[in-house]
């Protein structure tokens, strides 16, 4: 198989993983850390992150990787002269980036995004948000906005000399 696909490959599983971890994050372990004592959660918080935070760098760095040779090696050139769809590339691409901001914030340690951490809830919504978007405007240049492919022309073919008698 081709780099192209594998390269693909990699890049939806990575967004899948970074999309499933915020809504698991959003939809399970913030109520369940609700549960705990106050001395526990950011005890907890911690131990869940440094786990995370493997995750989500490893992960922000192959889809970074992924999805500029996909877009600059493969995509690119067969999209040339499409401004709509470079210009929603674009704007997946910056979702992309506000997404490695907010997944590494809330994954780190830094004491300047403390704040961001304590209200996780929220900014996990905001993620979630985030990769919705970026996955709607993907399907989207997917399948509504093909590639233009032209049409090859037909090789000329010299006549056909007459059969000997």
């Amino acid at each position: 198989m081709s780099l192209d696909v594998y390269s693909r490959w990699f890049h939806i599983w990575f967004a899948a993983v970074l999309l499933g971890g915020a809504v698991f994050q959003w939809f399970a372990l913030g109520p369940a850390v609700k549960d705990l004592s106050e001395e526990q959660k950011p005890l907890f918080r911690e131990w869940i992150n440094a786990r995370w935070r493997l995750v989500v760098m490893l992960g922000s760095l192959i889809l970074l990787i992924t999805g500029l040779y996909n877009y600059l090696v493969v995509l690119r050139p067969l999209h040339k002269g499409d401004g709509i769809y470079h210009m929603l590339m674009g704007f997946k691409i910056l979702l992309a980036l506000a997404v490695f901001f907010f997944a590494s914030v809330l994954a780190g340690r830094s004491p300047k995004f403390e704040k961001m951490r304590r209200r996780s809830g929220a900014w996990n919504l905001v993620l979630i948000g985030l990769l919705t978007a970026i996955v709607a405007l993907g399907g989207y240049l997917k399948v509504a906005r093909p590639p233009v492919i032209a049409p090859v022309p037909a090789p000329a073919v010299p006549p056909a000399e007459p059969a000997a008698a």
